[in-house]
């Protein structure tokens, strides 16, 4: 994917360091792999915030201009400030054609209204939200899609009956064996007759 990221290397570390990268609009990070010694560099903040937006941001390469020498990272980790949100640190991982990468590919399901169990007021119990996988960093998929026509409440979704793209691979085929369930609706219990006089005589004690 192409990107709008800033990124220049830092000779510095240190959370004083970091905090001084922080004020000047930047977000400490590093890039490691690819054989190579990490490297210290610093992201465009309000760039970095808008790469995050998208849901796509940790599972796409991204294309970067460094030390005037075009090189290809993946985003494997943001660091979010625990009040604020923001981003305060990322790990880049360096790539190569011919290298493989593991990234958690998101799922998606399509035609819900195709399906019998969900249109009766069923729901989809998802197991497995991003299927963790092994791929070419060049062939990462945006999203598996799950196609859910004709499914029961009860069904399972297996990963066994899922088509991955090519050259795309389950890192862990075991644990992400199934990946929803389709389930009736959760029903609160029962009200009476007398659930309205209950109601109100609950608001009336509450007053009291």
């Amino acid at each position: 994917m192409a990107s709008s990221l800033r990124i220049v290397a830092r000779n510095a570390s240190g959370k004083r360091e970091a905090r001084k990268l922080r004020h000047s609009g930047f977000v400490p990070g590093v890039i490691y792999g690819g054989g190579s010694d990490p490297e210290l560099v610093a992201i465009g903040a309000k760039e970095l915030r808008l790469e995050c937006g998208s849901r796509a941001f940790l599972g796409h390469v991204i294309d970067v201009d460094l030390n005037s020498k075009h090189e290809q990272f993946l985003p494997k980790e943001v660091v979010l400030h625990p009040v604020t949100g923001e981003p305060v640190h990322v790990d880049f991982q360096r790539i190569s054609k011919d290298s493989t990468v593991r990234v958690g590919i998101v799922i998606e399901f399509i035609n819900e209204l195709k399906s019998p169990g969900l249109k009766r007021g069923g729901v989809i119990n998802v197991v497995v939200h991003n299927l963790e996988c092994i791929c070419s960093p060049v062939s990462i998929p945006a999203s598996i899609i799950i196609d859910v026509t004709g499914k029961e409440i009860g069904d399972s979704l297996l990963l066994a009956d899922i088509k991955l793209p090519d050259g795309v691979t389950a890192a862990h085929p075991e644990r992400d064996a199934i990946i929803a369930t389709i389930v009736g609706a959760r029903v609160g219990p029962a009200d009476d007759s007398g659930s309205a006089d209950g109601a109100s005589e609950e608001a009336e004690a509450a007053a009291g």
